[in-house]
């Protein structure tokens, strides 16, 4: 896959869906029988997983004895891409530092005090793991 590829929320969505469908990919149909109704036109959805093969974020190949039935599936684990994409945060808006990006939600985000003493723990734990 090539690097520094984000995704477009359209393109986010058709890869949800991907994810979801697991195992050796999904047809066009299968990808639009998750949409919520109305779902998008055929040639749409197509066109929008043709751009995501070229990207590089999945592989088409045709399925057999179906004609021109093709199946996609992802390149990418939604957990990589989701790591990608955080990785990506940190260095452009927070120089690189973890602890401006988690600044940064804390204070933003409204966390609550339970939020606050759950992430805390966590904290802890991963700090207990480096000793």
């Amino acid at each position: 896959m090539k690097e520094n590829k984000t995704l477009t929320k359209a393109e986010m969505e058709i890869m949800n869906y991907l994810w979801d469908i697991g195992g050796e990919g999904g047809t066009v149909r299968d990808v639009l029988e998750r949409y919520p109704a109305p779902p998008p036109a055929y040639t749409t959805t197509a066109t929008f997983l043709k751009i995501l093969t070229q990207k590089g974020f999945v592989a088409t190949e045709k399925r057999k004895g179906e004609g021109k039935t093709y199946l996609f599936r992802p390149l990418i684990s939604r957990d990589e891409y989701r790591k990608r994409v955080v990785e990506d945060v940190k260095d452009s808006f927070f120089g690189g530092s973890v602890k401006s990006l988690v600044s940064f939600f804390v204070q933003e985000e409204k966390l609550s005090e339970t939020e606050l003493k759950e992430l805390l723990e966590m904290v802890s734990q991963g700090a207990d793991r480096v000793r």
